[in-house]
């Protein structure tokens, strides 16, 4: 494992000089959905897969879980796992939150590699299109992170694959992207913005209408 790389890659999420992390360094600021987000794809950049919901406490235990864990990146591409127990029949509800400024700032989007490596490019042609870019981005990501709360079945795939796009009313729902097409997806969606907050809800009545 190159560790002086990761080393560095977790110097520059946590706002510190590569020297300062060491084995005991908490990684507790990166403890939260983005957080993880940040730290999956510094990991995947060295080629590196984080087993999906790890958060590791410390750098050592970092390194410790992804020792030998180099592996080809298209390993990453997941895909929904037809074994996922269904839920029990009946409504479900995600929610998530997100503060606008936590989000990376871009010279450019297109070419930063955390909007890259969470947003469709769709999103992105979306977002650079309005005046405030991180305000729709943390909107998207909320209903992402809501798809997955209230859909377990989507929880580890690729988040660029279920991207937000809007009816011509402007309401967003969720198409899932796939090499066979792309599927619009039953889960309602709703997004809010107020007070440097990013706010998303997902509902969804179980059983599903079947998505083929």
């Amino acid at each position: 494992m190159r560790e002086s790389e990761l080393q560095e890659v977790v110097a520059a999420l946590l706002m510190l000089r590569p020297d300062q992390v060491v084995a005991r360094t908490s990684l507790s600021g990166l403890d939260n959905s983005l957080g993880e987000a940040k730290l999956r794809l510094a990991a995947k950049r060295l080629g590196m897969i984080m087993p999906a919901g790890f958060r590791p406490a410390s750098f050592g235990e970092l390194c410790d879980r992804l020792g030998g864990a180099l592996v080809q990146e298209d390993s990453f591409a997941a895909k929904l796992d037809a074994s996922h127990p269904s839920p029990i029949a009946g409504p479900r509800v995600g929610l998530d939150l997100q503060e606008i400024s936590t989000l990376p700032p871009a010279n450019d989007y297109w070419e930063h590699s955390f909007y890259q490596g969470i947003f469709n490019k769709s999103e992105i042609a979306y977002a650079v299109a309005q005046p405030e870019p991180r305000l729709h981005f943390a909107g998207f990501w909320c209903a992402k992170e809501a798809l997955r709360k209230c859909d377990g079945s989507f929880f580890g795939v690729d988040p660029t694959s279920t991207a937000i796009e809007h009816d011509a009313g402007g309401g967003p729902y969720f198409v899932w992207k796939r090499s066979a097409g792309d599927q619009r997806l039953p889960h309602s969606l709703s997004i809010s913005h107020a007070g440097g907050i990013a706010m998303a809800v997902v509902m969804a009545v179980w059983p599903l209408p079947q998505v083929s």
